[in-house]
């Protein structure tokens, strides 16, 4: 397993959220609902694609831990309240 995910695994999963951050270049959420067959995704479907800025979770000391971690956990907390699951 690495950073990044083959598209046939995220087919055969079917993530309801997906988070992304590249390093020195901005998140596109439409190339990833233009891949073929990824509107069956309910993260795409959903429009559930979210970005966390490389230099909050990307770059090396304590901002991973601390801006990083908060805006992943923004992101799974809105998911959560939208769909009313319980933690």
């Amino acid at each position: 397993s690495g950073r990044i995910v083959q598209p046939d695994v995220v087919l055969e999963r079917k993530p309801d959220v997906m988070i992304a951050s590249w390093c020195g270049k901005k998140f596109r959420p439409e190339r990833v609902r233009a891949r073929p067959g990824w509107d069956t995704v309910p993260a795409v479907r959903d429009d559930e694609l979210h970005e966390v800025k490389s230099a909050e979770i990307l770059q090396p000391g304590p901002a991973a831990l601390t801006d990083g971690v908060q805006r992943l956990h923004q992101i799974i907390a809105t998911w959560t309240q939208k769909r009313g699951v319980r933690s």
